[in-house]
């Protein structure tokens, strides 16, 4: 049910993504991310449209010189905004103690993010049913998309 993607070939990276609903312990799972207990970037569901928005955000953390916050699994969260303000990315695509609907991602060490998925109360849903848990109209508002321009959006 995880959806999987080869990254860049410079990075010899594979990026690995699932998707869990019903979760229970957002709270928690949000305190072991700030303490550093669990290896993962977790994401709020209802901002992403396709996971390939977050393969584009991890590759372009995996290839850049330098990250510009203090981990890979925070500079995806940074990648995903249109902001530079590192506080309000993370805020925003970042979980919230509310969150019930989340994907969790992973970059090559699976072993890690499986015992983070151990941790998290949630059923595991298949990635095609992603679109059930998007908020298209917050998804316009965050990235400032018109319209006329949503009529493209792939949803």
């Amino acid at each position: 049910m995880a959806w999987c993607l080869d990254l860049d070939p410079s990075t010899n990276s594979k990026i690995t993504i699932w998707l869990l609903k019903n979760v229970n312990n957002a709270e928690e799972i949000q305190k072991r991310l700030f303490d550093g207990h669990l290896k993962c970037c977790i994401i709020k569901a209802s901002l992403i449209i396709d996971p390939f928005q977050i393969a584009v955000a991890a590759n372009k953390a995996l290839v850049a010189e330098s990250l510009t916050t203090k981990t890979i699994f925070t500079e995806i969260l940074f990648n995903l905004s249109i902001s530079k303000n590192i506080t309000s990315s993370l805020q925003t695509f970042g979980i919230s103690a509310t969150d019930k609907e989340l994907l969790i991602v992973s970059i090559d060490n699976l072993k890690e993010t499986s015992h983070s998925l151990n941790f998290i109360e949630g059923d595991e849903v298949d990635m095609k049913i992603l679109n059930q848990f998007t908020d298209v109209n917050m998804v316009k508002k965050i990235y400032k998309i018109s319209d006329v321009e949503s009529k493209t959006m792939i949803c």
